[in-house]
């Protein structure tokens, strides 16, 4: 049986890909990996539950169609087929309520001497983030 490594805002989580739709993998262990579980009334986490029109289609009970699970809740998803692995985005609605704002999560890096700096060292202050990579 092959494995498939599902890689979200928690982390990145391994399953045993069973054969259940495009990218099945185990409802409990999906479950308790993500916190996202299939009831009756939707896809559920915590409080908050997204509708299922076809549930046959997301689950057979046993597994869950990860594929199905990022249309359904609204996430952007990268796969690379030749590892196994699949990278899901935040939610859309998530997405968009940061982009509204226009304010950027504080993170710490650190700068050309090795002194990490923080965004938010720079409060109040007009910033010009650049980004760059080798690949």
């Amino acid at each position: 049986m092959t494995q498939l490594t599902v890689i979200d805002e928690s982390g990145s989580h391994a399953f045993a890909h069973v054969g259940f739709g495009e990218m099945g993998v185990g409802a409990k262990e999906f479950a308790s990996a993500t916190g996202w579980t299939l009831k009756a009334e939707g896809l559920c986490k915590g409080e908050i539950c997204v509708p299922v029109r076809n549930s046959a289609a997301m689950s057979n009970g046993e597994a869950i169609d990860v594929a199905e699970f990022v249309r359904v809740t609204g996430r952007s998803m990268v796969v690379d087929a030749s590892r196994n692995i699949v990278a899901m985005g935040e939610q859309a609605s998530s997405r968009a309520t940061a982009m509204a704002t226009l304010d950027a999560s504080s993170f710490t890096l650190p700068d050309i001497n090795g002194n990490l700096v923080s965004l938010s060292d720079f409060a109040k202050r007009k910033k010009l983030l650049l980004a760059w990579s080798s690949w």
